[in-house]
């Protein structure tokens, strides 16, 4: 094996401590040291997590509802953080799954 394929077979650095982690028996499975991470790191920067989430609206993959629940806001406070962010506010659901998302998350 040269040189470059056995750097190629080992796991990056990120997922050789993902790893580790639940070798320890810190978290029970891969999926929880991540998410783990993620809290950790939207605790730290909460505005990081704002900007995921306006993104996420702004390209259509999440509806008002599910923004203003993911970043623990009321829908109209939701309205305001995106008017703060200069992102577009799309007026009611575009399609049926948006609808029943925003009942759901009513």
């Amino acid at each position: 094996m040269s040189a470059i394929e056995s750097v190629l077979a080992q796991p990056d650095l990120t997922t050789w401590e993902i790893q580790q982690l639940v070798k320890a028996g810190l978290y029970p499975d891969e999926r929880a040291a991540l998410r783990g991470a993620l809290r950790a790191l939207f605790q730290a920067r909460p505005d990081v997590k704002a900007r995921m989430i306006i993104s996420a609206y702004e390209a259509g993959d999440i509806s008002l509802g599910r923004a203003a629940q993911l970043l623990g806001v009321s829908q109209e406070e939701m309205k305001d953080v995106l008017r703060e962010a200069g992102a577009t506010i799309h007026l009611g659901p575009q399609t049926v799954e948006e609808l029943l998302e925003d009942a759901c998350n009513a």
